[in-house]
């Protein structure tokens, strides 16, 4: 990394959950930026080195307490309500007992979502209001804001939309995911700083939640369409390093080499150069990377900057 690079990414790195890094920890915190920036291109184990301080998200498959648009299981307790709490020594313990759902409220849920998936928006839309006014206070009363907020953005009224998914309650099972889509319904009108905000809120209170790491990404490629490289740069790094596992990992390494490529500030084609390259070589042994969409892309970033920088080398 350049010397230059390094001294402008100090003063850059922002903390994603909000308010800005106090003084002393900002020269740790690009240290372990560095570090992993390095540990990437080497990639001797395979792994990216944790930050300080700070854990692994959870995979998609193990999240805990919050999902979106879930259907509760029958004979277990609904969504949002808490556990009964325990009794004094020796007294049983009560527990509560799910709310009843009836087979009508089932079944528009059920319509609902079968005509969403098909694309009959119009249809789907119609099943979810008539959910809604049906059963007010219902257990689905949340899954019906959030699928009409998902309609309203399929048919581009992204101002019903956001106000679909504000009504939604924080106790929600959907409320994560109204949080992100509410980002992606500002981030379609135009408004990057409010989107930004909203992302921020999904990676930052619900980072094992399935859509935190794409919130993750769209920040980082929200800051560099500004030209804000090192955030970009910090958003792709922290997403390497807490989602590995996950399918935006690839999204994330093609994130850095733009950085390194395309940011007035940061621009280091050898480093560039060095990210397209360990794209391409974990692509032999990683599906995410050899399959990725964004392979072609790479490979044709990778010719061309070697065709304009590095013809001596030939």
């Amino acid at each position: 990394m350049k010397p230059g690079i390094a001294a402008s990414l100090l003063v850059a790195v922002p903390l994603l959950c909000g308010g800005g890094l106090v003084a002393e920890n900002l020269a740790r915190d690009f240290h372990q930026t560095e570090d992993i920036i390095n540990n990437i291109l080497s990639d001797d184990s395979g792994k990216t080195q944790a930050v300080e301080g700070e854990q692994p998200a959870a995979s998609a498959g193990a999240e805990s307490n919050k999902q979106d648009a879930a259907t509760p299981v029958e004979g277990k307790k609904a969504p949002g309500n808490a556990s009964a709490a325990p009794g004094r020594k020796g007294s049983p313990v009560k527990e509560e007992i799910a709310p009843r759902v009836s087979g009508e409220e089932q079944m528009l849920l059920k319509t609902g979502t079968d005509f969403y998936n098909n694309g009959m928006y119009d249809h789907s839309l119609k099943k979810f209001r008539e959910l809604a006014e049906k059963f007010p206070q219902g257990i689905y009363r949340d899954t019906a804001r959030f699928w009409t907020g998902m309609i309203n953005m399929k048919q581009y009224r992204y101002d019903d939309a956001i106000k679909e998914f504000s009504a939604i309650s924080p106790e929600s099972f959907d409320y994560p995911a109204a949080l992100y889509y509410t980002g992606e319904s500002y981030q379609m009108k135009g408004d990057q700083v409010t989107s930004i905000e909203y992302y921020q809120k999904v990676y930052a209170r619900f980072p094992a939640h399935r859509l935190a790491d794409k919130a993750l990404l769209n920040i980082g490629m929200l800051f560099l369409g500004q030209k804000k490289g090192g955030q970009a740069l910090d958003s792709a790094v922290r997403l390497i390093k807490a989602y590995r596992d996950r399918d935006t990992v690839d999204d994330a390494y093609y994130l850095l080499g733009q950085v390194y490529e395309k940011d007035p500030q940061f621009r280091d084609i050898e480093t560039a150069r060095k990210i397209y390259r360990q794209f391409i070589r974990k692509g032999e042994t990683d599906d995410r990377f050899g399959k990725s969409p964004l392979k072609k892309r790479v490979e044709a970033d990778l010719r061309r900057i070697e065709s304009v920088y590095f013809k001596m080398e030939r």
